[in-house]
């Protein structure tokens, strides 16, 4: 996966997508990188949706995404 910047080891398990009227199409699923890595707000073209789970597999720990407010908050 690259992101601006450059390249990110970002792995993604357990999606689903889902298709909504208001927000597009949206992937929600279990994302894991390290903590050097950006967390990516879109994944192959769809919007992170809301939920979604970003573990640091350097720091363990753990993020959920606010997708009303476009950011990653630590749990």
């Amino acid at each position: 996966m690259e992101i601006e910047g450059g390249i990110n080891m970002i792995s993604i398990v357990k999606t689903d997508v889902i298709k909504n009227k208001e927000e597009g199409e949206t992937i929600t699923g279990e994302l894991r990188g390290l903590s050097t890595d950006d967390k990516p707000t879109t994944f192959e073209g769809k919007t992170i949706g809301n939920g979604s789970v970003f573990i640091e597999i350097d720091t363990g720990k753990i993020f959920f995404y606010d997708l009303e407010n476009e950011l990653w908050k630590e749990a």
